[in-house]
């Protein structure tokens, strides 16, 4: 019986931990998203000032993260945004316009992706993926 108890509280606190950790990238993936669209403005608008410190800025909360954020997440997209954010300082520096845009709309699917992947749902703890039956049959 008292194997029993101690697993049920090792499992509790173990689903605890997980879904702290899951809110912890969600939390910081927004933190990450809200630089990225305040880059696209500024770039948009072509302020390339703004744009370069905010690129820094981006990645001084990325690399302040990555280490607590590779235990949970794909190390693949990990390091294609670390490469992408670090392309992008130097597009911004350069004021690309049209590579900057590409780089951060990259930079931004992938956080979303990451994002999606850590919120505590049945398709993703069982790694279920729903199609639609309307799409599967399609002729188009």
């Amino acid at each position: 019986m008292r194997n029993i108890v101690v697993t049920i509280i090792i499992f509790l606190v173990m689903c605890f931990c997980l879904f702290f950790a899951s809110q912890y990238i969600i939390l910081t993936s927004d933190k990450l998203l809200d630089v990225a669209n305040k880059m696209e403005s500024n770039i948009v608008d072509e302020n390339w000032d703004n744009a370069y410190i905010l690129s820094f800025e981006l990645l001084d909360i990325y690399e302040g993260h990555v280490k607590h954020m590779t235990i949970f997440i794909n190390h693949a997209n990990v390091d294609v945004i670390y490469s992408e954010v670090i392309k992008l300082t130097q597009y911004c520096k350069e004021e690309d316009k049209t590579e900057s845009l590409a780089t951060l709309h990259l930079i931004k699917t992938l956080l979303l992706e990451v994002k999606q992947l850590e919120k505590v749902s049945i398709s993703n703890i069982f790694f279920i993926k729903y199609f639609p039956i309307t799409n599967l049959f399609s002729t188009n």
